[in-house]
């Protein structure tokens, strides 16, 4: 019985690329018809977010800090959140990394997996904060994923890792060799390391918030919930993270740099409360992974036990650590969550909690470790008041300084700088000013992203690196040994395209009805069983529209 089924029928679902076609190309009239040849290769083959509830104040913006007594946080219900956007990784080699605006509905792609991940590996003490199956950390050099459950042992929970490019450890991407400086948390085997650089894309204003849930799509395009057992495989497993914000987010935490000084926070409604109160002021700044592509006064990392600041201005000249030094920054952190740590005591961290014995608190909870401090850079930044005065900008701070922020500290690093200006306290008080979090917000990221990408695509395909197609496409899969096929099935970014079991297994893919630029084509051949005998794999560039520009290398 001949069953031929097109793209138009099915339910969309994605994946990623490899290599084994040929490329044949005509034109007729107006249109242009390309055939490609797949020669099969025979291979191995919502969690709730918690957030703030209660009562608040309206004040005006210049209002001093209150003597309130500190709010306790409470998980949000499903009526105060609002989705953004959505992340989806393939983790397999060459897998797609996308991005959508309209619940998974469609899809742009903003880059791809250069090594995927093979394993679990057990995280770091501040995962067991954030639920299971979530965003635990979400940082200009790095994403991290919680997956394992409560350890007996008091282990920390098994984490998968999403790395920007200047951190892969088991991968050389365009000839540059791994960043040898990084000293913070390594993923290894468990971590996807992708070609987006750090600070960029979704590791800055498509970011998802630490608590955001973290799916499986399965082959039908359904998600599923995350496992605590799962173990990837490298072999296309499919992760959306769905990036959802309070609808009354965070939009400013003034934080007093004293002993007993207070935290509080500012919502978009115009209500401001307190949260906390500071336990340890910080006094210096020290050499924080990341921070050399974050930007002076942005936000390096936010995750369930720490929000680290960047003092120190971007320099991708070379990776971090080499050379002379281009790093630095400070964190704040809970108190109980801190006292666990190699960190505790350290003059680099400001900590936070109520006064009395230590216990925990504030660790995996908004409005400071959870669901609330984005990446976002666009309109956000991390402001001083310096001996008590005026808000002004962060001033650049580098290196390892235990003293930058004291009164004397900042005096030496100003004359270092030839700054002919004196502290007596140093700095007395912190804001940190938050844009608020709106799908529009992420639609102008992901714009900027994925025009980035398409670019460098562009320059690819043009310089010969993978064929530019265009119009109807015929894709022909010719098995190796066809006796033993019962069934072909194509896919364009993992995305079920169509299924033949008539040779010599042939569909036709309209490539007018996807947006211009690079695409992954699959070719499985299947046995009488349903399992995948033989694979093949080629990305195209699909150019159906003149660029409004010529491409330009970045």
């Amino acid at each position: 019985m001949f069953v031929t089924t097109t793209d138009d029928l099915l339910p969309t679902t994605k994946l990623e690329h490899a290599e084994g076609l040929n490329v044949k190309t005509s034109r007729t009239g107006h249109s242009c018809a390309v055939v490609l040849a797949l020669h099969l290769l025979l291979v191995a083959l919502l969690v709730p977010l918690p957030a703030i509830a209660q009562e608040g104040r309206p004040v005006s913006p210049n209002e001093p800090l209150t003597t309130s007594s500190p709010t306790i946080p409470a998980p949000l219900r499903d009526d105060e959140k609002i989705e953004l956007h959505r992340i989806r990784i393939v983790n397999r080699n060459e897998g797609a990394i996308q991005v959508s605006l309209d619940t998974g509905k469609t899809w742009e792609t903003v880059g791809r997996v250069v090594a995927p991940a093979i394993r679990t590996a057990p995280g770091y003490k501040a995962v067991e904060y954030a639920p299971q199956g979530t965003i635990a950390a979400t940082a200009v050099h790095g994403l991290r994923i919680r997956v394992g459950g409560d350890d007996p042992n008091e282990n920390s929970p098994t984490i998968i890792g999403v790395e920007p490019a200047e951190y892969a450890s088991r991968a050389v991407i365009d000839g540059k060799r791994p960043n040898k400086g990084f000293g913070g948390y390594i993923s290894g085997a468990a971590g996807i390391f992708t070609d987006i650089p750090a600070g960029r894309s979704i590791f800055r204003g498509l970011a998802p918030l630490p608590g955001n849930p973290v799916f499986l799509e399965t082959v039908t395009g359904r998600l599923t919930l995350l496992p605590d057992s799962f173990a990837p495989t490298g072999t296309g497993e499919v992760f959306v993270i769905v990036v959802q914000a309070p609808k009354n987010p965070l939009v400013a935490l003034t934080i007093e740099n004293k002993s007993g000084g207070m935290v509080e926070a500012r919502f978009a409604d115009g209500m401001v409360r307190q949260v906390t109160g500071v336990i340890r002021p910080v006094k210096g700044i020290g050499r924080f992974d990341g921070t050399a592509y974050t930007g002076v006064g942005k936000i390096n990392t936010a995750h369930t036990g720490v929000v680290t600041v960047a003092t120190v201005p971007e320099d991708r000249t070379r990776p971090e650590g080499v050379g002379k030094e281009q790093r630095g920054g400070f964190q704040i952190c809970p108190e109980w969550h801190n006292s666990r740590t190699e960190e505790f005591g350290a003059p680099q961290v400001l900590t936070v909690g109520s006064p009395g014995a230590r216990r925990r608190e504030q660790e995996g909870l908004p409005p400071l470790f959870r669901d609330t401090i984005s990446l976002d850079s666009e309109g956000a930044k991390v402001e001083v008041s310096i001996d008590e005065g005026p808000w002004e900008p962060m001033p650049i701070l580098t290196g390892l300084r235990p003293t930058a922020f004291t009164g004397p500290g900042l005096t030496a690093i100003w004359q270092e700088q030839g700054i002919k200006r004196k502290a007596v306290q140093g700095v007395t008080a912190f804001r940190i000013i938050l844009p608020s979090p709106t799908p529009e917000r992420s639609a102008s990221g992901l714009l900027a992203a994925a025009s980035a990408y398409r670019k460098l695509r562009l320059l690819a395909a043009q310089g010969g690196r993978l064929p530019i197609v265009n119009g109807r496409l015929t894709i022909n899969a010719n098995p190796s040994n066809s006796a033993n096929v019962s069934m072909v099935r194509f896919s364009v970014e993992g995305m079920p395209r169509g299924f033949t079991n008539i040779p010599p297994f042939t569909i036709t893919w309209d490539t007018t009805k996807v947006p211009d630029g690079e695409y992954l084509i699959e070719a499985e051949a299947l046995d009488p069983s349903g399992a995948t005998i033989a694979t093949s794999r080629r990305r195209v560039y699909v150019l159906n529209n003149e660029p409004a520009e010529s491409p330009t290398p970045q």
